[in-house]
């Protein structure tokens, strides 16, 4: 009797994870282009789909433990909805939104990017060593400043970068200066007082960032609003892993010098050479999915091809290509998508791609820094673009999905 109990429990605890799961996984809106005649959506076997409004049309096909509902989109309406019910209880609610087909321009090609942080990033300690004190400190941990804090003003200056704030402490004098930081969302103030230190200056013991730079590939250009977004993930700093506050930045025109391969225990990168006197974009956000910002008009965005966006349905496991400049012109490499990742839908970490085509292995041996944001085109639609690199298999990476870039760049006017 015991051993059905527990077995009866077992199978309970499996069937709640398992529709935990897939309710997880199950979008609450999916889309649907007006052009689209069916939409197709797989369910396990005991799911049953209610439709609205009535005059919506449903096939369905059994196929051992899983169903196929074809449902058919009536003309001129805007949305559908269907109620997944197992029996007569409701489980969810899905909408199926009805819209024009969406369209930008493909890129991939370099850019370089230069930011400057919204206040100054704390990445770490040091020590300050003073002739009238043989103990060595560290005032501004001492006074409750922490790594990742952003400093924004000293004593009611905003600061602007590194430079900036090292005169305002050098100019202390010793004397207590007032830090406002940001702390995640949350605004501190501390006091703090500097020390002399054995070279003469002022120091509080920190190490600081106020900007970035490097070299990246930008995915699409919205041709509508002259929006650009890039990467695919966002830049965070190298230190302390923050996604760093942008308040201002560009991309320039950037041309490759050199390849540097990956190996078993290092990432390859690509080496450019960054036109400061050319600037193409101005860079808005930078947010998990990437960097995004208006186009600044110049003969660098010529010859870039419309193409259509596919929706999140679209995206299969299969044959699939990459655009990129890696060699010197925008090109196509052939790679596969190998695994979708439902539960990571909305991370930069989507799905699996690996690398097939022979000459970018060749060139690369694999995804190298520099290549995040390259499109990926499949069945001649743009479903996302590549963000990370596999250390040990660096002929693999992970994708994130078009929609989530696309979602950012309806907040930048």
């Amino acid at each position: 009797m015991k051993k059905l109990a527990c077995g009866l429990l077992l199978f309970y605890i499996l069937i709640t994870i398992f529709f935990v799961i897939y309710l997880y996984i199950t979008p609450d809106c999916l889309t649907c282009y007006s052009s689209d005649k069916a939409i197709t959506i797989k369910t396990p076997i005991f799911i049953s789909l209610n439709l609205s409004p009535s005059n919506v049309q449903n096939k369905t096909q059994t196929k051992f433990l899983y169903k196929t509902n074809k449902i058919y989109i009536p003309k001129k309406i805007t949305s559908v909805f269907f109620e997944i019910k197992i029996g007569v209880i409701p489980l969810k609610r899905v909408k199926i939104s009805i819209l024009e087909s969406n369209r930008v321009w493909v890129s991939g090609k370099f850019v370089g990017i230069k930011l400057m942080t919204d206040g100054i990033l704390v990445i770490g300690y040091s020590y300050v060593s003073s002739s009238n004190n043989s103990t060595s400190r560290v005032p501004a941990k001492e006074a409750g400043i922490q790594i990742g804090d952003k400093i924004i003003y000293v004593n009611g200056q905003k600061v602007k970068d590194c430079s900036q704030l090292f005169r305002i402490i050098n100019s202390s004098g010793g004397k207590c200066l007032t830090f406002v930081i940001k702390r995640g969302r949350v605004y501190k103030q501390y006091k703090v007082k500097p020390l002399l230190s054995n070279e003469g200056v002022y120091k509080i013991g920190l190490w600081v960032r106020d900007g970035t730079s490097g070299i990246g590939t930008v995915t699409f250009v919205d041709n509508n609003k002259k929006v650009f977004g890039a990467l695919g993930h966002g830049i965070s700093d190298i230190d302390t892993g923050i996604l760093l506050d942008v308040k201002e930045g560009q991309i320039y025109s950037a041309e490759v010098v050199d390849i540097r391969k990956n190996n078993r225990s290092e990432i390859g990168e690509v080496v450019g050479n960054i036109n400061e006197n050319c600037v193409v974009g101005d860079v808005v956000a930078n947010s998990i999915y990437g960097i995004y910002g208006k186009v600044i008009q110049s003969n660098f965005w010529n010859n870039l091809k419309s193409i259509e966006v596919a929706r999140l349905q679209d995206v299969h496991r299969g044959n699939a290509y990459i655009l990129s400049e890696i060699s010197g012109n925008v090109e196509r490499f052939e790679i596969k998508i190998e695994r979708i990742l439902p539960l990571y839908k909305n991370s930069t970490k989507a799905f699996v791609v690996k690398v097939t085509d022979k000459r970018l292995l060749q060139i690369t041996s694999g995804i190298v820094q520099g290549m995040s944001g390259s499109p990926i085109i499949q069945d001649n639609k743009l479903i996302g673009a590549i963000t990370h690199v596999f250390l040990k298999e660096p002929e693999k990476g992970y994708g994130v999905f078009i929609d989530n870039m696309l979602n950012i760049t309806k907040s930048i006017k």
